[in-house]
């Protein structure tokens, strides 16, 4: 009878896949190094023996952990090599750097039973999880754990970034622009321009950084290799900017104005010479708004045209940009660039004039004195024109103001509105008293609407009504008459 063949999986015995799985995993864990027991965290029986007083250090993610390592040399002198394992730098991008005092080192040489202490620098990442990770240190054929324990993460936070800038004498430079590109995939991820002390402060995502230094009159620098991480204070120290040979600082106290088409903008502007040498700055414009006119005059010297200002190094002058309209300008905003060129390089400032709309109330009537007689009604027509542009003059109220004892009005006295270019006309009533002496009076007419009021005087002639003046010769006839005739009678005798 032929034997049945063996089974091991159903008899308990080991899959060969199994066994294969295991064996790779043993060599892996054999490669890899792994922290061992508090009697093994040094090598043995080795020419190299490294001892430290610290290793195990408790520091925030992003912070650097400092190893004082002691290394004794029992064997022959050479070249000692220096290098480090670590699953866990590599995972979460830490540096490791072996450092003496201020250098950075990868071999060492100890004569024979010589010694010397030399410093371990773990620099974390900010983004490490909380926990303890380790680092075998490797020095010859002498090895040794060092321990970093992270009691806080700082993953998901902004870096704060620190810079100074000045110049070759010291002087804080206002103004700065510095700009972080990021060096994974070169995007510019912010600009920080530094204060009046110089200083440039910033919340930056975590990251490595080229950064570009530069403002107008000074020579741009760059650093490189800037690590920003979260939750950490970067502090890159003071970058100083050396002055360039022509350059310009230009301000325009307000780029933007606001008037009426009747108004001409008229911008002042300050030219300072940051540069190194004397030099002359041309003012010209470009692509100016069609029927605009623009001159330029020294605030120092009104009335004066001027083209081009001569200034020394360091020292500065004003202006005056005197924009002009044309006489049929359209409401609107109007574009002006003023260009100023050095030696070197032309600055543009680019103005703006935004012409607004003029709300104008005009009252016109045929005459502006009149004449009646005293109890007799005076009426005549008043008419008002909306001669702005800027719209409808809206809920127009009209009133007059006469003296006591008349009777005056206005009608309509309300005009819900008139649009621009287009009159109403009211009709103005008024009666003096029977009993007014004749003379001359004013009456004034007051128009108000939501945009704007205007009020005119008009002069009455109060006269004598004429049947009365008639009677008055009549009776001042009969009595010349009676005193003619009784001065010649009574005269004969």
């Amino acid at each position: 009878m032929i034997p049945e063949k063996t089974d091991l999986r159903r008899r308990g015995g080991c899959d060969p896949l199994l066994l294969a799985g295991l064996l790779i995993a043993a060599v892996i864990l054999l490669i890899l190094p792994q922290p061992v027991s508090a009697d093994l965290t040094s090598s043995r029986d080795t020419y190299v023996s490294i001892t430290c007083d610290l290793p195990g250090q408790i520091i925030e993610a992003g912070e650097t952990a400092v190893f004082s390592l002691n290394v004794v040399n029992n064997g022959q002198e050479n070249n000692k090599k220096l290098w480090y394992e670590s699953f866990d730098t590599e995972k979460y991008d830490w540096e490791v750097r072996f450092k003496d005092g201020e250098t950075e080192i990868n071999k060492l040489s100890l004569p024979p039973n010589g010694s010397k202490t030399i410093l371990l620098e773990v620099e974390t990442s900010s983004d490490t999880p909380e926990g303890e990770y380790a680092v075998r240190v490797h020095i010859g054929d002498g090895w040794y754990w060092a321990y970093v324990t992270i009691s806080e993460t700082h993953k998901g936070e902004k870096g704060t970034f620190k810079l100074s800038v000045v110049d070759k004498d010291g002087e804080k430079i206002k103004g700065a622009k510095v700009t972080f590109v990021r060096d994974s995939d070169h995007a510019t991820v912010d600009e920080v321009i530094s204060s009046a002390d110089g200083k440039v402060a910033a919340d930056v995502e975590p990251g490595r950084y080229t950064l570009t230094i530069g403002r107008d009159g000074y020579k741009e620098v760059e650093k490189k290799d800037i690590r920003i991480k979260g939750g950490i204070t970067t502090d890159a120290g003071t970058v100083m900017l050396e002055k360039a040979l022509f350059a310009a600082e230009v301000t325009v106290n307000s780029p933007v104005l606001t008037t009426t088409a009747d108004k001409k903008p008229r911008y002042d502007v300050t030219i300072r010479n940051i540069g190194k040498n004397d030099d002359t700055f041309r003012l010209t414009t470009e692509q100016i708004p069609a029927g605009w006119y623009v001159r330029f005059e020294q605030k120092a010297v009104a009335g004066t045209d001027i083209s081009e200002l001569f200034i020394k190094s360091g020292e500065e002058k004003a202006l005056v940009v005197e924009a002009i309209p044309p006489y049929d300008v359209a409401v609107g905003d109007y574009f002006i660039p003023l260009i100023i060129d050095s030696s070197a390089t032309s600055y543009t400032e680019n103005l703006t004039a935004k012409i607004k709309g003029n709300y104008e109330l005009k009252v016109y009537a045929e005459k502006y004195q009149y004449s009646v007689n005293k109890g007799d009604t005076l009426t005549f027509d008043i008419r008002l024109t909306n001669a702005g542009n800027a719209g409808s003059l809206t809920n127009m109220k009209t009133t007059i103001v006469a003296p006591d004892g008349w009777n005056a009005e206005i009608t309509p006295g309300t005009i819900a509105g008139i649009p621009p270019g287009e009159s109403a006309d009211v009709s103005v009533r008024i009666v003096p008293p029977g009993n007014i002496v004749a003379s001359e009076y004013k009456i004034t007419v007051k128009v108000t609407s939501d945009q704007t009021e205007v009020k005119d005087d008009f002069r009455i002639q109060v006269k004598e009504q004429s049947l009365v003046a008639v009677f008055g010769i009549m009776l001042l006839a009969l009595i010349a008459g009676a005193v003619y005739y009784m001065f010649r009678k009574y005269s004969r005798r």
